[in-house]
């Protein structure tokens, strides 16, 4: 009989030290989320191609699931001026690893003119991206803010357009002349 307790209570404390044994993995960490780069994709008259480039590093020994990553483009005139918004769904996360998602936006007609017009009397404009992600890790779901600006010189739009030649021109005149052409293009 006493070696019936020894057994159970040899077994009891096997299985306590077992189930512990497993529960001692190292905790999740959260993820890391930034805008890596922000670059012209195309320019014209009648619409404007903004590549941005979102980083997800993960420190975990588990892959990941970006749910949902949703941000909007802004330019700085003299406030944040709207340009447009982004989104990506259902994107695997790498684990130990980094992912790399590059999402294009087009912005159409008077929007995009009237950034040109601001880069074309300033010489150079200022993009702004900022968003959230929302990745889950295991049982953990984290919404992960970002941010990022960059400047743009007006030759860098040279390729698409020859801003830089026209730098200094008197924006509101130029708005008149983009929405004139707006109505020519769109009939």
């Amino acid at each position: 009989m006493i070696h019936g307790i020894h057994r159970i209570v040899f077994a009891v404390l096997f299985l306590f030290l077992l189930v512990c044994g497993c529960s001692t993995e190292p905790p999740l960490k959260e993820p890391d989320v930034s805008v890596t780069e922000i670059s012209l994709a195309d320019v014209s008259l009648r619409s404007m191609t903004v590549n941005t480039t979102i980083l997800v590093s993960n420190p975990n020994p588990v892959g990941a699931n970006l749910n949902k990553l949703t941000f909007d483009l802004w330019y700085l005139a003299d406030e944040m001026q709207y340009l447009g918004h982004g989104e990506q769904y259902e994107v695997d996360i790498r684990e130990n690893g980094n992912t790399s998602i590059t999402i294009p936006i087009t912005i159409s007609n008077l929007q995009a003119l009237k950034a040109i017009g601001t880069l074309a009397e300033k010489g150079a404009i200022t993009l702004k991206v900022n968003g959230s992600a929302f990745i889950d890790v295991a049982v953990t779901e984290y919404e992960l803010p970002f941010e990022k600006s960059r400047e743009f010189a007006a030759g860098e739009f040279d390729a698409y357009l020859p801003v830089s030649s026209v730098a200094g021109i008197d924006v509101k005149a130029g708005i008149g002349i983009a929405k004139d052409l707006i109505s020519q293009i769109t009939g």
